[in-house]
C-alpha cells in the first residue's frame, strides 16, 4: 500500500514537472503572431496573387493603347528562278519604232520616236532583267501600329483599374478574416496555458490533501476509506491537467499553422481586463468608415459601373495609324529592294449579335447587387457592433464575478481544512470545498478568454482590428 502511495505521489510530482511550457524557446505577444501571419500565412499568399492578377489585367488593358511593333524575317527556296527579260520583249517594238523613224516623212514625229526609243533603250539598259520570282528568297517586313483615337480601350483600362482596386479592398476582408482567426487562436493558446496553470493547481491541491489523508491514516486517526477517496481526487485531478495539457497542444498547433512557424512558441498572456470600448454610436461610427467589408462593396460597385461603361463604348469606332516596311534581295518591277507604306486605319463593329449589351447588362446587375450588399451590410455592421458592445460588457462583469468566486473558494476550503483538522468537518466536506476551488479558477480561466475573444470581436466589428491596434 506504501508503494502505490509513492508511486502516486511520484506521477503527480511527474505531471507537475512537465506541465510548464518548457519546450517553447520563444515568448511572441499577439502583434508577433499578426506580423507571422501577415508574412507566412498561405491563406493571404493566396490572397495576394489575386490582386497580382488583378494588377496584371490592368497592365493588359494598358498594353492596349501602346504601339505593336512586329518583325518577320524569311527565307524561301522555290523550285526555280522566273526572270522578266525586257530587252528581249521590247526587240519587236524596237523593231517597229525605227520602222516608223526611218520612213516617216515628218521630221518631228521621226524626232519623237527616235527620242520615246531612247529613253526606253536606256531605260532596259539600267535593268534589263527584272528577277520575278528569286529560288533563293529573302524576306524581311517590319510593321507598326498604334491606336490614334480609341475610346473603348481608355475606359477598358479604367474598369482593369476599378477592378484591381476591388481586389485589393476584397483582400483587405481576406486579411481582417485571417487575422481574427489568429487573434482568437493566439487567445485559445493563453487561455489554455491559464487553465493548464488551474489543473496544476488542483493537483497541488489534491496531494497535499492525499499527504493528509495518508498522515491521519498512518497516525490511526482516519481509516484507510479517507486516504483512497483523496487518491481518487487526486487521479482524477491528474488526468484532467493532462487533458488540459492535451488541448493546448492541440492549441498552440492551430496558431503555429495560422502563422506558419515550425519553432516551439509560448504565448505572451494578454491583460486581464482590456480597456474601455467606448460609446456604442462613436463605435457604429467608426465601423461604417474602416470596416474592410464595406469598403470592398464600394469598390465593387464602383468597378461594376466602370465595367458596364466600358462595354457601352465598344460600340464607338477606332482609329489607328499603321506603318509597314518590306525588304529582300531581289528588286522587283519597282527596281528597289525595299518597300514602305503609312496610312490610317478605321474600325468599326457595327452589329455583334448584342454581345456588348450583354455585358453591360451583367455589370449593371452586378453594381445593382453590390449595392443592395453594401445597404444591407451597412445595417448589419450596427448590429453587429450593438451585439459586441453588450457581450464585452457582460463578459467584463463575468471576469470580476470569477474572481470573487477563486477569493472565496480559496478562503471556504483553508477554513473547511481548518475545521476537518479539528475534528469538526468530514473529509467528503474537504473534497466539496477542493472541487469548489477547481471549478472556480477554471472558470475564471473561461472568463479571461471569454473577455478578450469579446473585445477582439467587438474592435473587429467596429473596423479597428486589424491595422488599428491599440
Amino acid at each position: 500500500m506504501a508503494n502505490r502511495y509513492r508511486s502516486s505521489a511520484f506521477l503527480g510530482a511527474m505531471v507537475l514537472a512537465s506541465a510548464g511550457p518548457a519546450l517553447a524557446d520563444r515568448t511572441i505577444t499577439l502583434d508577433d503572431a499578426l506580423a507571422l501571419a501577415r508574412t507566412h500565412n498561405r491563406d493571404l499568399r493566396a490572397a495576394r496573387e489575386r490582386v497580382a492578377v488583378a494588377s496584371a489585367g490592368v497592365e493588359q488593358a494598358r498594353a492596349a493603347l501602346f504601339p505593336t511593333i512586329a518583325a518577320q524575317g524569311k527565307y524561301t527556296h522555290n523550285y526555280k528562278e522566273v526572270d522578266f527579260d525586257a530587252a528581249a520583249l521590247a526587240a519587236p517594238t524596237f523593231g517597229i519604232a525605227d520602222a516608223i523613224r526611218t520612213t516617216t516623212t515628218n521630221q518631228a514625229e521621226a524626232a519623237a520616236v527616235g527620242m520615246v526609243e531612247d529613253q526606253a533603250r536606256a531605260a532596259i539598259a539600267a535593268q534589263p532583267t527584272v528577277v520575278i520570282q528569286k529560288q533563293e528568297e529573302l524576306d524581311g517586313v517590319l510593321s507598326a501600329s498604334v491606336p490614334v483615337l480609341a475610346p473603348p480601350l481608355y475606359y477598358a483600362l479604367s474598369a482593369a483599374r476599378q477592378t484591381r482596386d476591388a481586389s485589393g479592398a476584397n483582400y483587405q476582408v481576406t486579411e481582417a478574416g485571417v487575422l481574427v482567426a489568429v487573434a482568437q487562436a493566439y487567445f485559445a493558446a493563453a487561455g489554455s496555458d491559464e487553465l493548464v496553470v488551474a489543473r496544476q493547481d488542483a493537483v497541488k491541491v489534491a496531494t497535499e490533501t492525499f499527504d493528509v489523508a495518508k498522515a491521519r491514516v498512518a497516525a490511526e486517526l482516519a481509516n484507510q476509506v479517507e486516504s483512497m477517496r483523496a487518491e481518487t481526487a487526486l487521479v482524477r485531478a491528474q488526468q484532467d491537467l493532462a487533458e488540459a495539457e492535451n488541448a493546448r497542444a492541440a492549441a498552440y498547433r492551430a496558431l503555429a499553422t495560422l502563422i506558419g512557424t515550425r519553432e516551439a512558441i509560448t504565448v505572451q498572456r494578454a491583460p486581464t481586463l482590456q480597456g474601455e470600448p467606448g460609446g456604442l454610436d462613436a463605435l457604429v461610427g467608426e465601423a461604417r468608415v474602416h470596416r474592410p467589408e464595406i469598403a470592398a462593396e464600394r469598390a465593387t460597385i464602383a468597378a461594376a459601373a466602370a465595367n458596364a461603361q466600358a462595354s457601352a463604348w465598344r460600340w464607338s469606332p477606332t482609329l489607328s495609324a499603321f506603318a509597314n516596311l518590306r525588304g529582300q534581295n531581289y528588286t522587283g518591277f519597282s527596281g528597289d529592294k525595299y518597300a514602305w507604306a503609312i496610312g490610317l486605319q478605321l474600325d468599326w463593329l457595327v452589329f455583334d449579335g448584342g454581345v456588348r449589351d450583354a455585358q453591360r447588362h451583367i455589370a449593371e446587375a452586378q453594381r445593382r447587387e453590390a449595392e443592395a450588399r453594401l445597404e444591407l451590410l451597412s445595417d448589419t455592421v450596427s448590429d453587429e457592433v450593438a451585439n459586441a458592445h453588450g457581450s464585452l460588457e457582460t463578459k467584463r462583469k463575468s471576469v470580476a464575478a470569477a474572481q470573487r468566486s477563486v477569493e472565496l473558494a480559496r478562503e471556504t476550503l483553508r477554513l473547511v481544512r481548518a475545521q476537518y483538522d479539528a475534528g469538526t468537518a468530514k473529509q467528503l466536506d474537504v473534497l466539496q470545498a477542493q472541487d469548489v476551488l477547481v471549478g472556480a479558477e477554471v472558470a475564471l480561466a473561461q472568463a479571461h478568454f471569454d473577455v478578450a475573444l469579446a473585445d477582439l470581436q467587438l474592435r473587429r466589428a467596429a473596423g479597428a482590428f486589424p491595422g488599428r491596434l491599440r
